[in-house]
């Protein structure tokens, strides 16, 4: 079954790169697809316009691969449009 957040992902990173959505997959890396800094910064407005969020520079720069990006949002959507999403109750105690 198709993970509407995966094929949004690629969708835009084909976009971003001017490739068919079919050469890249989850498992793609971003050296893989020759995904440069300005590439990372266009995908990353591009994807916080698309969802509705806002991903933080420090997990933007984290980024090297789709699985990357695709968990990273998980966690974001998790927490809510436009803000991260908050630490499991264990981790305060």
């Amino acid at each position: 079954m198709p993970d509407p957040l995966v094929e949004t992902v690629i969708a835009a990173l084909a976009e971003v790169k001017h490739v068919p959505a079919e050469r890249i997959s989850i498992d793609s890396t971003f050296a893989e697809l020759n995904v440069d800094s300005l590439d990372a910064i266009t995908l990353l407005f591009e994807l916080e316009n698309r969802l509705d969020v806002v991903i933080p520079d420090e997990a933007a720069k984290s980024a090297g691969s789709v699985r990357d990006v695709v968990e990273g949002l998980r966690g974001l959507i998790a927490g809510g449009p436009g803000r991260p999403a908050s630490p499991p109750a264990s981790a305060s105690q």
